[in-house]
């Protein structure tokens, strides 16, 4: 069997390499139309980094989370470190400029501050903006694409830094201002937003109704009605879904045997994972990594 490449997540030098772009201090910026585009995968992996990119043309339909989202022209997708990204459909024609940078790139009290944003960004990853928003997004882009090309300089890092701050603050203005017009969230979509974050950080160890409905205070029965209501798919059919994408993104992006990725989700042998993935996509674990 083909030895999968040693590769634990989506990082910045792995990117860099993918995409033959730059790593300068922490940060990869495209600069051709495509080299996004022919740099994604097609099974899901974790996001080592912030990411804001903008949709300039093209679609692209993907999984942030386990929670389809979709990106077209005039879109801005903000991703957080840590998140499970999915792509589902690509057209051949996407163009995202993107920014993709490590948290170590900006101070720690920047990030310390903004609880709430982070909160936003995870329950709405991608928002559509309006023209002039999108043209200040363009130009954020631009800017920190020049510095990021530009011949090393002793300033160099500082400048990338106090640009990517700007950027940080440009997205949190747009979020409030998203917020303020989205301000009749009803209670089963805050529910379900909770779920969802718990689901993010919870899968890989707890696959029961009952832990995430008592983790929110709630019934099995009324947590399994609001979120079928709400997604049109049950709360089992969403942890099940969970789990199976993270057992691939372990499949395709490390050397872990399946025994070891069987500990890891917390499946009590094997046989037992291999049986659930099977039932799930069709394929054992193996097929699955060698195909």
């Amino acid at each position: 069997m083909k030895r999968v490449e040693d590769v634990e997540n989506y990082s910045i030098p792995y990117v860099s390499e993918k995409i033959s772009l730059q790593n300068v201090e922490g940060i990869v910026v495209n600069r051709a139309e495509d080299s996004v585009r022919k740099g994604l995968t097609n099974y899901p992996h974790t996001v080592n980094g912030f990411i804001c990119a903008i949709c300039i043309k093209g679609r692209a339909e993907l999984k942030i989370n386990f929670q389809k989202r979709r990106l077209e022209p005039n879109t801005l997708m903000v991703v957080l470190p840590g998140s499970m990204m999915e792509p589902i459909d690509i057209s051949e024609d996407l163009h995202i400029d993107t920014i993709f940078f490590d948290p170590d790139c900006i101070s720690r009290d920047s990030l310390s501050n903004n609880y709430m944003l982070f909160n936003e960004i995870r329950q709405t990853s991608c928002i559509g903006l309006n023209d002039k928003d999108f043209e200040i997004f363009r130009k954020h882009h631009a800017s920190i694409s020049m510095h990021y090309h530009r011949e090393e300089s002793r300033s160099k890092a500082d400048i990338l830094q106090f640009l990517l701050l700007a950027l940080l603050t440009e997205i949190k203005e747009v979020y409030n201002i998203n917020n303020e017009q989205n301000q009749q969230h009803t209670r089963a979509a805050e529910l379900t937003a909770v779920f969802f974050d718990l689901l993010y950080h919870h899968h890989k160890e707890e696959r029961s109704v009952s832990f995430y409905a008592q983790k929110m205070y709630l019934t099995s029965k009324y947590l399994t009605t609001i979120i079928r209501k709400q997604t049109g798919k049950s709360i089992l059919a969403w942890i099940n879904e969970a789990v199976v994408a993270q057992a691939k993104s372990l499949l395709k992006t490390t050397n872990l045997s399946v025994m070891e990725i069987t500990d890891i989700l917390n499946f009590s042998d094997s046989s037992l994972f291999c049986r659930f993935f099977k039932r799930y996509t069709g394929m054992t674990p193996s097929a699955y990594r060698g195909n």
